[in-house]
């Protein structure tokens, strides 16, 4: 599994549309929010595997270093931009709150 290219850049293709109707902008909030709980689920994954990984390499079931420092690299990149993701939408709502209606 894991975070691919294409599902980031649908993510970002659904964010900048132009404006759409209230059933289409209905539409574009679910998929929004599907791709970030699908972001959020790659996240964890690859943390659990990660922690599994160390885990054998320190059991002693595994002897390849290389693999503990790919799968913890591949978790830290995720989880940072996840949480990146996380603040960007929080600024975008933080925005829209402080607009006058």
């Amino acid at each position: 599994m894991g975070i691919k290219i294409g599902d980031i850049s649908s993510v970002n293709n659904l964010l900048t549309n132009e404006k759409k109707s209230n059933n289409e902008s209905n539409q574009l909030f679910e998929d929004i929010y599907k791709a970030a709980i699908g972001l959020v689920n790659d996240t964890n994954n690859l943390q659990k595997n990660a922690d599994k990984v160390t885990t054998d390499f320190a059991a002693g079931k595994t002897d390849n270093f290389v693999d503990v420092l790919i799968a913890s690299e591949k978790a830290t990149v995720a989880l940072q931009y996840t949480v990146k993701l996380r603040d960007k939408v929080l600024d975008a709502y933080n925005e829209i709150m402080r607009m006058q209606v």
